[in-house]
């Protein structure tokens, strides 16, 4: 039965220009990191969405951009946007289609949303479609957070959640290597840390509750293992495709 997503995705995103400006820092944030130089290289961004992120990465001047989306309202969001994305029903389909094409993959909270019996085949196709030495930038929520569970079931959609493990597993037997995976924060301290302000307060509440998640990981867990575990809502794994497209 086909579903209707953008009746979800718009409780959290549209189109407005302060909600743009928004999300395009927060992916020059979260991607910045990870991107090569090479301003000119293939980049495919896998389940778009509203083409948030591709719209960072063409301001940040990459130029060869495309995406593919299945929710026929996002597609149009972004094509609306004059982005080079594609509709498909089948993604799997789609990448297999392109086998050995791009340099770089994003797939952002994505897989999370693919049915368990075939994230693999899934992870299996994005290996397939980055060139030799290709590199995946993935987020998926993560099952170590204090809201894991909310983040989980927030969305109809979601048949995951990840640890650290799991996702490097899932990553490994799809066909990936120079797997690392790591947390993603959404809350940032402010500047002005110090000061009785509202971002100040929000900050010190935020590390007062994450320490006595910390404490609780290293009591169940040993010192030395809930020192390590990533608490942050999600996960944010990059990984090197070790396949040979055929």
């Amino acid at each position: 039965m086909k579903i209707d997503y953008t009746r979800h995705y718009l409780k959290w995103h549209n189109d407005s220009d302060s909600h743009r400006k928004a999300m395009l820092a927060h992916y020059h944030q979260l991607l910045g990191p990870y991107l090569p130089t090479n301003k000119a290289i293939k980049i495919l961004d896998v389940g778009c969405g509203m083409g948030f992120a591709l719209l960072a990465l063409r301001e940040m001047g990459f130029t060869n951009l495309s995406g593919v989306e299945s929710d026929t309202g996002q597609a149009k969001s972004c094509q609306d946007k004059k982005l080079d994305v594609a509709l498909a029903a089948d993604t799997i389909q789609f990448l297999k289609q392109e086998q050995g094409t791009y340099d770089l993959i994003l797939c952002l909270d994505v897989i999370e949303h693919v049915p368990v019996a075939i994230q693999l085949s899934f992870v299996h196709a994005l290996a397939g479609a980055l060139c030799s030495g290709g590199k995946l930038i993935c987020t998926v929520p993560n099952a170590n957070s204090a809201l894991a569970a909310r983040w989980r079931y927030i969305d109809w959609t979601h048949t995951a959640s990840f640890t650290e493990h799991s996702l490097d597993f899932l990553l490994y037997n799809g066909g990936f290597t120079d797997i690392n995976v790591t947390g993603h924060e959404f809350n940032r301290r402010p500047k002005n840390v110090w000061l009785p302000i509202g971002g100040a307060r929000h900050w010190w509440a935020f590390r007062f509750f994450r320490l006595f998640r910390r404490l609780e990981m290293m009591a169940e867990l040993g010192p030395a293992q809930g020192r390590k575990v990533p608490l942050s809502l999600n996960l944010i794994a990059t990984a090197i495709n070790r396949t040979n497209p055929t």
